[in-house]
């Protein structure tokens, strides 16, 4: 199979972890036509050399900025895993080293994958995994001021930590929201929109999401969710029996006077003293390989 790699190859010793993963690519039987270091290089190399298979390797951020800037496209994508919480690459069941992965490549099947859009008196975005409001913005905005602990599961350790600490201190605010017309309005903790079921430090915030339904979950916890949202930054899951409000649907509304709001795994901030927020899932807007049945731990 011939296959263009993702992969940043700009910092420290980077490169020679390209060539590795380059290595390991060639020794499972596969054709190696490009290298580059982030998704803007992307659209010059498929027309200069079109492969048959886009590997993106790295984080969550990578991945799904690598997949919206690709939407629509025929050729597939791939995932080599190499994040703090993986939590795309959870969702497709996607496990193991490159060597292990890339062995895999031959004997896998496609599945398709949603992608949603975000409007707000701006030109649309797109997004991969999820975007909200409330408790998780405020999370990534403290984790930012923090150094990172340098080892995966320790970085998932501290996140986790930060979001009970937000979660125990934090007050709801209100909101106005539709989910394909509905009306739903209230005050909140956390309001958001999955795509997949896990959330940042691999929270199963929406378990039953499904990237590949052309569906996106609306889920929402007040204040009589705050035990739940707690027992969840412990565990990464819900307590059995707990559950948080969730709704089904392909075109959501948000209307929020909220500062900042998160989208994937990016912090964003607006000026509107109140704005509202259009989001529409994007069914099949691209395709994975993937070796096994998707299954989230």
């Amino acid at each position: 199979m011939q296959v263009t790699l993702l992969h940043n190859k700009s910092a420290g010793s980077e490169n020679h972890a390209a060539a590795e993963l380059e290595a390991s690519f060639r020794q499972a039987g596969h054709e190696v036509l490009d290298t580059v270091s982030t998704h803007e290089e992307l659209p010059a190399s498929l027309r200069t050399r079109p492969p048959e298979l886009i590997v993106i390797a790295g984080g969550d951020g990578t991945v799904s900025r690598a997949a919206c800037a690709l939407a629509g496209s025929a050729v597939p994508l791939a995932v080599i895993p190499l994040g703090t919480a993986n939590n795309t690459a959870l969702t497709l069941g996607a496990r193991g080293d490159a060597h292990e992965l890339a062995h895999g490549w031959s004997s896998g099947h496609l599945v398709p994958f949603d992608l949603a859009t975000l409007g707000v008196a701006e030109p649309l975005t797109w997004f991969s995994e999820a975007v909200g409001w409330g408790v998780f913005p405020s999370v990534i905005a403290r984790a930012r001021q923090m150094s990172e602990p340098g080892e995966p599961v320790r970085t998932l350790e501290r996140d986790r930590a930060l979001f009970h600490a937000v979660i125990e201190a934090a007050r709801p605010r209100s909101y106005e929201l539709r989910v394909d017309g509905v009306s739903i309005t209230g005050e909140f903790l956390a309001v958001e929109i999955m795509n997949i079921p896990l959330l940042g430090p691999r929270l199963a915030f929406s378990p039953n999401s499904d990237p590949s339904d052309g569906l996106l979950e609306l889920v929402l916890a007040g204040t009589s969710e705050r035990a739940a949202l707690l027992e969840l930054a412990l565990s990464g899951q819900l307590a059995t029996g707990a559950r948080l409000r969730t709704f089904s649907g392909r075109h959501i509304t948000v209307r929020t006077r909220d500062a900042v709001f998160h989208r994937d795994g990016s912090l964003v901030e607006h000026v509107p003293e109140s704005a509202e927020f259009a989001v529409a899932v994007r069914p099949a807007s691209v395709r994975y390989l993937v070796q096994s049945e998707r299954r989230v731990p």
